[in-house]
C-alpha cells in the first residue's frame, strides 16, 4: 500500500448526462466545505479499462449523509435515504440517479454479508480499507483529475490480476458474497487470481450459502451475460462454489458422454463450449436455457454398445431435464417469466432436430412460437459444441444440417402474415359443430390451425367449409 499515492491522471472530460450530472455533484460539495469528495469504484475501474458502457456512478465524501441531504436539498435536488443507516442517499434528477457515500469504518460482521454498526469518518484511505479488491478501491477527484490508489489498483489492471485488499480471509468472512464477485471479475475481465487468494476462495466456498439466493443469482446473472461466460462457470466450477449454488449442474461434470458423438468431453465441457459458442445477442433467459438444457443427463445416463462401439444414451433428458430445472429454479429465485421460458427451452431444445420429420403444418406452428428464434440460438451452439467421430476415432465438423433447416422455415414463415391470422375462433365451431365449451373445440381449432399451416385452408370461407364436413 502506498499512502502517498496520488498520481495525476489526463484530464478527465464528462461526456455522458451521468457523468456530467458526477462532476456538478462533486463541485457543490467541495465548494460547500467536503474537498475529500471522489468518484469511486466500478466506474474508476471501468475507466481505466476504457470500457464504453463504465456503468453506475458512485460517490464517496467526507460529509455526512444529513449534510449531503441538506445540501443537496437546498439546491432542489430530489434526495432519496435509499441505505442511510450505511451512510448512502440517493441523487436524482432526470434519468440519473448517482449514490453518495458517506467515507466509513465497519464494525464486526455478524451474517457474512453486513456490518453490526459502521463509524461515519473523513478519511478516505480508512474507507478504502474495507473495500473488496484493489481494482475497486481507487478514488477519482473529476475536478482536479487526482487519483488516490492506495493499494496499486491501477498497476494491477495493467498486470491483469485480481487482488483483495487486505487478505482474502478477512474479506470473505466479512461478506461471502465476494466469493462470487472475484470469480465474476476475474472471468468478465480476464484477470489472473493468485494461487493462494484461489485456495482460500475454496475453502471458504461453503459460506455461499449464508448469502440470500436474490444476491448470489444477481451475481450469477452477471456472469452469464459476460462475454466469457464460460470461464466464469469453469471456475466457478474450480473454486466449489458451484456444488453450493447447483449441485445438479455440478454433477454434470461427472457425466461421461459417448465419443462417437461427444468427442468434446463430459456434458459440462460440452455445455461450457456451448455458452462461448452462441450467438452475443443471446438474452438471460436463453442463456439459462442453454446451460440448463443438459441438466437431466446425469440422471438418464446408461451405458450400452450402438453399432459395435460403447454408447452412453441419455433417453428423455429433456423431461427429467425439465423437472429438474423446474424445482431448483424456485429456490434459486428465477421469477415465474423466467421460469416458464427456461422449462420450455430445455424441455425442446431438440425440436430443430426433429423438424424435418414433422407434417408441414406442425412445422409451422413450432416455428411461429414467438420463443423459437432464441431455441433456434440454444439449437446451433448445442450443436457446434457437439464434436463427433467416426469409427475409426476421426473428429468430424459439427453437422448445422438440422440447424440450417430450421432456419429457413423460420425465415420464410416470419415473413408470412397470413399464416398468423386466425381463420375461426371458438365460438364458431360451437355454433357450428352445436357443441358446447371443452376439450373438443380445441382439438378442432388445432387441427384448422395445422390445415392452415399447411396451406389447405386460407381463408374463413375455407375453414368454415372444412368444418361442415367435419358436421357432415
Amino acid at each position: 500500500m502506498k499512502k502517498d499515492h496520488k498520481p495525476k491522471i489526463k484530464q478527465w472530460k464528462p461526456k455522458t448526462s451521468q457523468e456530467k450530472l458526477a462532476l456538478k455533484l462533486t463541485k457543490i460539495l467541495k465548494e460547500k466545505g467536503h474537498k475529500h469528495t471522489y468518484i469511486v469504484g466500478g466506474y474508476v475501474r471501468d475507466y481505466f479499462l476504457k470500457k464504453k458502457d463504465t456503468g453506475a456512478i458512485d460517490i464517496a465524501t467526507q460529509a455526512s449523509p444529513q449534510q449531503v441531504t441538506r445540501i443537496f436539498r437546498n439546491k432542489k435536488y430530489s434526495v432519496i435515504p435509499t441505505g442511510i443507516k450505511h451512510g448512502t442517499v440517493t441523487v436524482h434528477q432526470g434519468a440519473c440517479d448517482i449514490e453518495i457515500t458517506t467515507f466509513r469504518t465497519e464494525g464486526k460482521y455478524a451474517d457474512f454479508r453486513r456490518p453490526k454498526n459502521v463509524k461515519f469518518i473523513d478519511d478516505p484511505l480508512m474507507d478504502a480499507r474495507r473495500r473488496d479488491f484493489t481494482i475497486n478501491a481507487m478514488y477519482l477527484d473529476p475536478v482536479t483529475g487526482e487519483l488516490l490508489d492506495f493499494f496499486d489498483g491501477q498497476a494491477d489492471l495493467k498486470k491483469k490480476v485480481l487482488r483483495f485488499v487486505g487478505t482474502a480471509e478477512k474479506r470473505i468472512k466479512e461478506d461471502a458474497l465476494r466469493l462470487m464477485r472475484a470469480v465474476r471479475f476475474t472471468s468478465a475481465l480476464e484477470l489472473r487470481i493468485g494461487a493462494r487468494d484461489l485456495a482460500t476462495i475454496r475453502k471458504n466456498a461453503r459460506l455461499i450459502k449464508e448469502i440470500s439466493p436474490e444476491r448470489v443469482k444477481q451475481e450469477l446473472d452477471k456472469i452469464m451475460l459476460s462475454e466469457h461466460r464460460a470461464k466464469g462457470l469453469a471456475l466457478l466450477r474450480k473454486t466449489d462454489l458451484l456444488k453450493h449454488i447447483s449441485p445438479e449442474l455440478e454433477k454434470l461434470d461427472r457425466t461421461p458422454q459417448s465419443d462417437n458423438y461427444h468427442s468434446e468431453g463430459n456434458v459440462w465441457v460440452h455445455t461450457l463450449m456451448a455458452l462461448g459458442l452462441i450467438q452475443h445477442d443471446a438474452d438471460l433467459r436463453t442463456l439459462y436455457g442453454l446451460l440448463f438444457h443438459d441438466i437431466g443427463k446425469a440422471e438418464t445416463m446408461r451405458r450400452i454398445r450402438r453399432d459395435g462401439r460403447p454408447h452412453t444414451t441419455f433417453y428423455n433428458h429433456q423431461n427429467v431435464g425439465t423437472e429438474i430445472t423446474g424445482k431448483i429454479s424456485v429456490p434459486m429465485r428465477f421469477s415465474n417469466a423466467e421460469i416458464a421460458d427456461i422449462l420450455w427451452f430445455v424441455k425442446n431444445h431438440h425440436v430443430p432436430y426433429a423438424l424435418q420429420k414433422m407434417r408441414k403444418g406442425k412445422q409451422v406452428r413450432w416455428v411461429l412460437d414467438s420463443r423459437f428464434e432464441n431455441l433456434l440460438k440454444i439449437y446451433r451452439a448445442d450443436s457446434l459444441a457437439s464434436i463427433p467421430t467416426d469409427k475409426k476415432g476421426r473428429r468430424h465438423k459439427p453437422s448445422l444440417e438440422s440447424y440450417n433447416f430450421s432456419k429457413n422455415i423460420w425465415r420464410r414463415v416470419s415473413i408470412t402474415k397470413v399464416l398468423k391470422k386466425k381463420l375461426l375462433t371458438g365460438e364458431d365451431v360451437m355454433r357450428i359443430l352445436k357443441i358446447d365449451s371443452g376439450p373438443r373445440v380445441g382439438e378442432v381449432l388445432r387441427a384448422v390451425q395445422e390445415k392452415q399451416y399447411a396451406g389447405k385452408l386460407k381463408t374463413r370461407k375455407d375453414a368454415l367449409a372444412f368444418l361442415k364436413k367435419i358436421l357432415n
